[in-house]
């Protein structure tokens, strides 16, 4: 093991003259790390934090070289230096750290860094404006990098800046890069839209950072203007994904067969907190992994399961008191619990494997919203890198709209890129429910175009990623159902010459029976969704709002122009069958059924039946093309068996409808009323994306549909493993700041 310091001699003349691209593998270290010291401790927690550098054993290599930082110029050229003579450098600070090694040592070894260092120049002029030596500088890391201007992703400007926090700021930018996140500048948002979202790029398109370092040093003679330029791409290794469950938000789960013995886990628990007998961090992973065996051992599961959540251990024990004080009654009554902080208990389980009453919903055109998961993807960073594999992501969430600085964006998009983006954020959601914690639903349903999201998301079209062009130029949804409308306009025989339609529509509470006996009198009024105890009118404004006067109601404007659900759109059922006419894949599920609005009982296809793209393709355009009864397509997935309803999008406004729905079954005494029936949301507009996914999954525990927390115990790995090595490094401070700092040579 060798160590550095500033003393290296390097001329950074030499850096300046190099033509030659660098090819540095560049990974960010959780810590700095005492490789000198303690290699098993290091090795340990490493294996846990980048098991592929543990893999690799170049921890444990003579070619180690340690630096710290004081003088940051100084310490480069000989970091590149070590390099070049085949070494592998920790730089460091107090910190941070960074591992650099060549980028094929790092490929030879199935190390994936974080970065890639394509140049480095350093210049100094007097006389000179920090910008302009900027610029200049930067062009010559770009000639060196063998790049053109125009791909650089972001040009980052970091002014008079010490050698510490220098180091410091380009650690946290390839941090970024290596999570895929963008910041914004504080000063352009408001205090409600997400501080960071994430990166997206053009589709094949890697993301490459100019960063320049500016200093200047004045003196009575003269000024001098010093810069280091650097040109760093992005790499195949991601940042370890942030635990879901940590010191803030806590979970814990018990199950049981019986109310006794839930209540005596709950005390259990209870006194593990008030006595600290462990950690809380690995309190909270043992009480899932002991969850996850017990129930992968087990042929048949526990009758009943809590989940506990809080922000705190204080808020824990008055989760706990308060689920002990409900249990009784709810066990008595067959009833749910659930408290604002997302604890949650049922004593009807509706998701095991006997009653299998699990279904999907698929949300239709406008719940998107601004800045939707915005943090999800620090969250599941894998699952956004397949997800940008499979295609072009920006666009799947038409992200330059999501993610506007102005919040007014979102809400104005076209018909279309609405379309789009509400198919994205589903596909996005079930692929993390099925892949990342192996959830199966036994139905699948969707509101009005939700059915094209349902079947884009559970596997059944080949390639769903080529609707999404599609979609923004067709004249069907830019120009026939939507924008000059011109499906309505054959509908009515307008010519040419006639004037622009106003179109509108409007909720009103109704029944729709009402409305129906009054639309002869408005023949450009239509009765387009028929939803719980509202309803939604469209069509000409000014006969919409006749209507609603002859109505005596209020309706709440939309403000949008759409004429699906409307005999008009009828005019383009051919159009809308040939558009959705897509290729299914070879291996299709065969476990759950689909089921539309447009068909009699619902069912397009079960386990038994063989999916036909052309039968799928016309259920959508009946849909389409149709009012929309969304009352008797949730009574109709009930009479198959659906009683769980866990919604797939952005927002949870199928939920609202469908506990509607149900509420007003039990007021008017239907039939309907006898199915039992819960809704699970995943997603809130103005909740935190994390927190809402949490309680979604404590909801899916509770009633025994079987799933993994191995994401969340991986998480709580990683959260004790950072903890401990925050631990070592406090530890062996002092002896870092002795024995690091001593000179040696390569």
């Amino acid at each position: 093991m060798a160590n550095l310091t500033a003393s290296a001699t390097r001329s950074s003349d030499q850096v300046i003259k190099s033509e030659m691209p660098l090819r540095i593998a560049l990974l960010v270290l959780p810590a700095p790390l005492d490789l000198s010291g303690n290699v098993e401790q290091t090795s340990e927690l490493i294996s846990v934090l980048l098991p592929e550098l543990h893999s690799s054993k170049l921890l444990q290599t003579s070619e180690l070289v340690s630096i710290k930082v004081d003088d940051f110029e100084t310490n480069l050229t000989a970091t590149i230096d070590a390099i070049e003579q085949g070494k592998i450098v920790q730089i460091y600070t107090a910190t941070s750290s960074l591992l650099m090694m060549h980028a094929l040592k790092a490929a030879q070894n199935r190390v994936h860094p974080h970065a890639q260092l394509a140049a480095m120049q350093i210049s100094s002029l007097t006389q000179s404006a920090s910008t302009v030596l900027a610029d200049s500088c930067m062009n010559n890391a770009l000639s060196q990098a063998k790049r053109q201007p125009d791909s650089v992703s972001k040009r980052i400007d970091l002014p008079e800046l010490d050698s510490t926090q220098q180091f410091n700021a380009v650690c946290e930018l390839i941090k970024d890069l290596a999570s895929r996140t963008h910041h914004r500048a504080p000063d352009s948002i408001s205090a409600k839209q997400a501080a960071s979202h994430y990166w997206f790029t053009e589709h094949h398109q890697a993301r490459v950072m100019a960063i320049n370092l500016t200093n200047t040093v004045e003196s009575t003679a003269t000024n001098t203007t010093s810069c280091i330029s650097f040109i760093v791409s992005q790499g195949t290794g991601f940042i370890a994904a942030k635990s879901i469950i940590d010191s803030k938000r806590l979970q814990f789960i018990v199950s049981a067969n019986s109310e006794a013995e839930l209540l005596g886990q709950l005390s259990k628990i209870e006194s593990k907190l008030i006595t600290e007998a462990d950690p809380l961090l690995t309190l909270m992973r043992d009480n899932l992994i002991a969850y996850e065996k017990q129930h992968s051992d087990k042929a048949v599961i526990d009758k009943y399961a809590i989940t506990l959540q809080a922000s705190s251990v204080e808020a824990m024990l008055q989760e706990l008191k308060a689920m002990a004080d409900a249990l009784p009654k709810i066990i008595s009554e067959q009833g749910q619990y659930r408290t604002p902080a997302g604890s949650y208990f049922t004593a009807n389980a509706l998701g095991t494997v006997e009653q299998n009453g699990l279904a999907f919903v698929y949300p239709g055109v406008g719940t998107v919203y601004s800045d939707m998961f915005s943090q999800l993807h620090r969250y599941f960073p894998s699952l956004y890198a397949k997800l940008e594999r499979e295609g072009d992501l920006k666009s799947m969430f038409q992200a330059d709209a999501i993610y506007h600085l102005d919040t007014k964006v979102t809400p104005a998009l076209p018909l279309g890129d609405l379309a789009i983006a509400g198919v994205g954020s589903s596909y996005l959601l079930t692929q993390l429910l099925v892949n990342a914690f192996n959830v199966t639903p036994r139905f699948a349903l969707g509101y009005s175009m939700g059915e094209a999201s349902m079947w884009a998301s559970l596997g059944v079209w080949s390639d769903p990623h080529a609707l999404i062009e599609k979609t923004k130029t067709d004249p069907l949804f830019t120009s026939a159902i939507s924008g000059k409308l011109t499906a309505v306009r054959q509908a009515w025989q307008l010519g040419n010459t006639s004037p622009d339609i106003v179109w509108n529509s409007f909720v009103v509470r109704s029944d729709a029976k009402t409305i129906e006996a009054l639309l002869p009198e408005f023949p450009r009024a239509y009765l387009a969704i028929v939803q719980g105890d509202t309803c939604v009118i469209a069509g000409c404004e000014i006969q919409c709002r006749e209507l609603l006067t002859r109505m005596k109601k209020r309706g709440i404007a939309a403000n949008r122009v759409t004429a699906m659900h409307t005999a008009p759109a009828m005019e383009e059922h051919s159009n809308v069958e040939q558009f959705y006419i897509q290729p299914l894949l070879e291996s299709l599920p065969t476990d759950i059924k689909f089921i539309s609005a447009a068909s009699g009982e619902g069912t397009v296809s079960n386990a038994t039946d063989s999916l036909d793209s052309q039968v799928i393709a016309r259920s959508i355009a009946d849909t389409f093309c149709n009012t929309l009864d969304f009352t008797a397509l949730i009574h109709s997935a009930q009479k198959q068996g659906a009683t769980l309803f866990v919604e797939l999008g952005a927002d949870r406004q199928n939920c609202t409808l469908i506990d509607k729905i149900t509420k007003q079954d039990r007021q008017c005494g239907s039939k309907s009323s006898d199915f039992p029936c819960c809704t699970v949301p995943t997603n809130a507009k103005g909740g935190d994306d994390i927190t809402t996914l949490l309680k979604a999954l404590g909801q899916l525990i509770s009633h025994r549909v079987p799933l993994s927390v191995t994401p969340l115990i991986d998480g709580l790995h990683r959260e004790i493993a950072l903890a401990h090595l925050a631990t070592s490094v406090k530890t062996v401070e002092s002896e870092l700041q002795s024995n690091l700092t001593l000179q040696g040579e390569v």
